[in-house]
């Protein structure tokens, strides 16, 4: 069966388009494949979420852990349709349990909650980060290593950020607090053995996507 493939077909156009190289060709089809699953998987999380009334604490997560993964990378499945579907399933369950459980949080516990699992997923990403794709592997020690401070940096940011919230001590600061540690926990989750086992057993039943 021929699927169409619409990064591909719009590559093929700008190629002839614009004279393109066959080598620029394969690097447009993969930024736009990027480009459409990026798009599809927000439109599909915010509105899963916004069905689920967690709009606002599932865009805190998928932010989050969208900024932490550009640099940390992380287990994937085998294809953009799974990917998306993944992340359809997983971001509004976070924002959910965001939107819930931030009212039995106390500032103080909130604020050591922060801190413990900033440790964690700075422990985490020293050891692991960056974990790279068959894909697009990275080859370079040097380069390894840059990424490796990059989302060492990514983390100290977001729990500075997290840490500014809390001051402002509202219900509503809570919800997203929570829901930005959920979703750096995620993805620190995705760069274990572990992690990897579950995407990968997600992937499996997914496959006939």
């Amino acid at each position: 069966m021929v699927r169409f493939n619409p990064s591909r077909e719009l590559a093929g156009y700008l190629r002839k388009t614009l004279a393109l190289t066959e080598e620029q060709e394969e690097i447009a089809a993969y930024s736009l494949l990027i480009l459409f699953q990026t798009v599809i998987s927000l439109l599909g999380v915010s509105l899963v979420a916004w069905l689920a009334g967690c709009l606002t604490a599932a865009l805190a997560a998928l932010f989050t852990s969208a900024f932490l993964r550009s640099f940390s990378g992380g287990a994937h499945c085998t294809s953009p349709a799974r990917c998306t579907v993944l992340s359809i399933l997983t971001v509004p369950l976070l924002g959910t349990l965001a939107t819930n459980l931030a009212p039995f949080f106390s500032r103080p516990l909130l604020a050591l909650v922060v801190l413990a699992g900033g440790v964690l997923a700075f422990a985490v990403v020293l050891r692991l980060a960056p974990v790279d794709s068959p894909a697009k592997p990275i080859t370079s020690s040097r380069e390894r290593q840059r990424f490796r401070w990059l989302s060492s940096a990514a983390v100290l940011g977001v729990v500075t950020l997290q840490l500014a919230l809390l001051v402002l001590s509202s219900p509503n600061m809570a919800i997203l607090i929570l829901a930005a540690e959920m979703g750096m926990l995620w993805q620190v989750f995705s760069l274990t053995r572990t992690g990897h086992r579950f995407v990968a057993r997600i992937d499996k039943l997914l496959e006939f996507i």
